[in-house]
């Protein structure tokens, strides 16, 4: 008995091992295309465990590569006779007909799978799945929309057909089964719009979502949710005037406020299309001061005047001085609140960069801090903005305060991070050239990427125009143009830098002066001159730190200021090809779009 029970003890731990090297053996001849000698382990393993799906899948390959059809044949009705609820093996059936191009017989075998959800709709699932299995997508369709109609429900597997029609790309019974879930529900709606994106690619796809979406609003006049999937149908297409005028038709009939309009204008607003921003708030204003949503669109139609200008669209004095004048009669009207602070900032900005009066873009800026209720962040934002304004105007200790401030009130936050690169620029504006890089440099790591690529750039000019054989005459002086930049002394400015080939005839600042003179000549509004410059930059100085910060403001003047789409989708296309890791290619791949579609190339 002793001796029996020792012969156990020592033969199952080893075959328990063999059956571990067997796999192993056997996955390695499969790797190895060994078929004829992984057949002979993947059999022997699936007569140990024959529910493995592993097991024989390996097997079925094997068997299929050596074309052994028959044997092929055997084991899969073996498995489907020993599980006979499973739809895997009875696919299987009809998918080895198919290697044999035995097409007509497989599909009879498949047609039978498809009639047993007559009776049997709880397999549908499995059934579907197990032709997906086999690449059969067209077939799993079949399993859904059969069972659907045995078990008389419209909506059953909506969402797996959904998927299915993705993978077939049939976008028309993609929008068709769309339009089914949000019938069932209005919730469905944002889930719906998540498979009609794809459908924007192809003219006709679009044409036929909108029909259905005229359709479905005629059919059920009560449901908005189909008017806001038109109006989302537009805006998807970037047609925001269509998306607009289908807007305004709905507000008219169903005798709305405007909420559609306020809605589709931030939209606008955020796409940088000011003229139908414009239309919308105009439209909501004309409603009247009663209305829910005029204060809203009074401060939108001046948020969209700022951006114009901010943007470079429309900096002339005369729109810079009505929008100036129209910011203040709001905050008269409105009151300096914690609601209406943005716009105090926003105001004090235009005087600060636009009208260059500092004395009153700073009374605003501190007047922020003394409104209730205005958020600590918010708050901070102003402070260094007002900082700015006490550097424009020259006095660079209350800036250095106002900068301190914020860094130790934000520390370790991007707002604080900023305060940080303000302070060392001040530095570096001042010539304290050492401490402006210790700080830059602990800002390379900075959580906000702006922010580390602004440092990255000032630290390594620094550390170029600092060096043990060199002095720092030359970048003290350029030091001293970049502040009068930033204070808009241009012409001062101009000075400097035009006397650098004389006073400084050997240094390393080329392409920085390039790039200080073509900012200069574009706050003149001297574009031809600024282009100019640009390309100079990114023509001899392409591999440079500042070669991709020219050709953006390059694709932004084209762009913006002289309307030229074409010269603008090709800068962008260089920037994002030439130049792929700067901090611009996702917004020149934006644009980019943007204005391939408008150009239709």
């Amino acid at each position: 008995m002793k001796n029996i029970w020792l012969i156990l003890f020592l033969t199952l731990p080893f075959a328990g091992f063999s059956q571990v090297n067997d796999e192993e053996l056997a996955a390695e001849f499969l790797g190895n295309k060994e078929y004829d000698k992984a057949v002979f382990l993947y059999e022997k393993l699936l007569k140990k465990d024959n529910s493995s799906p592993y097991y024989y899948q390996n097997l079925l390959t094997c068997y299929l590569e050596l074309k052994a059809f028959e044997d092929a044949e055997k084991m899969v009705k073996r498995q489907a006779k020993k599980f006979p609820y499973n739809y895997i093996y009875k696919v299987d059936q009809g998918f080895l007909l198919q290697k044999q191009d035995k097409t007509k017989d497989a599909f009879e075998v498949y047609n039978a799978l498809l009639a047993t959800l007559d009776k049997y709709p709880d397999g549908t699932l499995q059934l579907a799945t197990a032709f997906l299995r086999r690449d059969l997508p067209d077939l799993s369709i079949s399993a859904y929309l059969r069972a659907r109609k045995v078990l008389n429900s419209e909506y059953a597997f909506s969402e797996n057909l959904l998927d299915l029609y993705i993978l077939t790309k049939r976008n028309k019974e993609l929008i068709i089964e769309c339009f089914e879930l949000i019938k069932e529900s209005d919730q469905n709606l944002e889930k719906a719009k998540v498979y009609l994106y794809r459908v924007f690619e192809n003219p006709t796809d679009i044409d036929f979502l909108k029909q259905n979406c005229v359709q479905n609003i005629q059919k059920f006049p009560n449901r908005p949710v189909f008017d806001d999937l038109f109006i989302w149908t537009f805006v998807q297409n970037r047609d925001f005037a269509g998306a607009f005028r289908q807007s305004l038709a709905i507000d008219k009939r169903e005798k709305g406020e405007g909420r559609r309009l306020i809605d589709l204008a931030e939209i606008c607003l955020s796409n940088q299309d000011f003229e139908t921003a414009v239309s919308c708030y105009k439209n909501v204003i004309s409603y009247g001061e009663t209305g829910t949503y005029f204060v809203n669109a009074s401060y939108g139609m001046l948020e969209t005047k700022y951006q114009v200008i901010t943007s470079g669209i429309n900096d002339s004095n005369q729109y810079i001085n009505t929008t100036v004048d129209e910011f203040n009669a709001f905050l008269t009207k409105f009151g300096k609140t914690s609601n209406t602070s943005v716009c105090v900032k926003q105001l004090a900005d235009l005087y600060m960069f636009y009208q260059h009066d500092i004395a009153k873009a700073i009374s605003f800026l501190e007047e922020i801090n003394t409104i209730p209720g205005v958020q600590p962040r918010f708050a901070a934002e102003s402070k260094l903005q007002l900082g700015d304004a006490y550097l424009v105007s020259g006095d660079i200790w209350e800036a250095q305060l106002l900068y301190s401030q914020v860094d130790k009130d934000f520390k370790e936050d991007p707002l604080g991070q900023e305060a940080k690169f303000r302070n060392a620029r001040l530095s570096y504006f001042n010539a304290d050239f050492e401490w402006a890089k210790e700080q830059l440099d602990i800002l390379k790591t900075a959580t906000s990427q702006l922010i580390s690529n602004d440092a990255i750039e000032l630290s390594l000019m620094i550390q170029e125009n600092t060096g043990l054989d060199t002095t720092t005459d030359a970048l003290e002086e350029f030091a001293k143009a970049d502040l009068l930049i930033f204070q808009n002394n241009l012409n001062k400015a101009l000075e400097i830098l035009n006397l650098f080939p004389f006073k400084f005839p050997k240094h390393d600042l080329d392409d920085d002066i390039l790039f200080a003179k073509a900012r200069i000549m574009e706050k003149k509004r001297d574009l031809p001159q600024a282009i100019k410059l640009y390309e100079a930059i990114v023509s001899k100085y392409g591999d440079d730190i500042l070669a991709d910060n020219a050709l953006y403001n390059l694709a932004r003047i084209y762009d913006f200021k002289l309307k030229e789409k074409q010269k603008a989708k090709d800068t962008y296309e260089k920037l994002i090809f030439d130049y792929n890791s700067s901090l611009f290619s996702l917004e020149a791949r934006k644009r980019h779009k943007i204005l391939k579609d408008e150009l239709g190339s």
